[in-house]
């Protein structure tokens, strides 16, 4: 074998020593991506997961306050109740202490004429007497019946009072609530929560146009979807641009729709891919 022959087996050794290690860098690239790509997919899941817990606590709590406010409601009519048919004792009460004093205003007079009268008649007039301290007796229970009753008025015009300030305090919670669910992009209308309990139909649509958000806000895009297409709020769509000549199809993200018209729809960016700008012209789906 010549010189060149030899120095040609060798030079085919050496490129198949560097095709070996680059094709073995190329695999191990391969293989981290993948479970990099796992990983990531893994941890979207249980971050979905955990925001339809939360979600659903949310709702939970906000069923429970209405629930609560409703037996307040309740409770406070009944207490409303309660304190009329305590007036409207009192004022009889009243009216028979009225009557009694009456009464015994005139037996008084009845005996103190009957005493000027005839000194013979002691008898009677001590048996008026008699009846005189009975009355004042009853007219003495009465007084404290009619005490008594006005503390119980007192003491549900408290509770009343009470009452009410709860329900005003409920519905502030009520209010912090919605305030919430606002700040989190979540809609306190119970109708937005099939868009997150039932799966968006098969749907293919275009980016209309997109707008950026601030430090604190979120990113809002404006697609060609809407009512009429089966949309409600919740629906979460993927966003992609297609190939084009040399360039391949890339996923730019994912988007939330927050408001829906017949024929439209905004979303908000609600998971965005490395690199990924959404733009006008974007495709949108709900089958990737």
């Amino acid at each position: 074998m010549s010189f060149l022959g030899k120095l040609l087996i060798a030079f085919q050794l050496v490129l198949s020593i560097v095709f070996l290690a680059f094709a073995g860098a190329v695999f191990s690239t391969q293989q981290n991506w993948k479970t990099l790509a796992e990983t990531n997919e893994k941890n979207l899941k249980t971050e979905q997961a955990a925001h339809q817990n939360d979600l659903q606590a949310d709702q939970l709590a906000k069923a429970n306050l209405q629930q609560e406010l409703k037996n307040e409601l309740m409770n406070a009519s009944v207490a409303a109740g309660s304190a009329k048919l305590l007036e409207d004792d009192v004022t009889s009460l009243k009216k028979e202490l009225v009557a009694a004093r009456t009464e015994r205003d005139s037996q008084r007079t009845l005996a103190q004429v009957a005493t000027e009268e005839a000194r013979q008649r002691r008898d009677e007039a001590l048996q008026q007497r008699a009846v005189n301290n009975d009355l004042h007796k009853l007219l003495t229970e009465k007084n404290d019946k009619v005490k008594a009753l006005e503390d119980i008025v007192f003491n549900k015009s408290v509770e009343e009072k009470s009452l009410t300030d709860k329900h005003s305090k409920l519905l502030q919670e009520s209010a912090i609530y919605k305030k919430i669910l606002a700040a989190n992009g979540l809609s306190a209308d119970p109708k937005s929560v099939v868009g997150l309990q039932a799966p968006p139909p098969t749907v293919q649509g275009e980016v209309l146009e997109t707008k950026r958000g601030g430090r604190a806000g979120s990113d809002l895009v404006e697609i060609s979807l809407g009512l009429d297409d089966g949309l409600v709020e919740g629906h979460k769509l993927s966003v992609y641009r297609p190939a084009a000549g040399d360039r391949a199809a890339s996923y730019l993200g994912e988007i939330r729709i927050v408001y829906v018209t017949p024929d439209r729809s905004v979303g908000v960016v609600v998971a965005r891919a490395k690199n990924g700008i959404i733009a006008k012209g974007d495709n949108v789906t709900s089958k990737l």
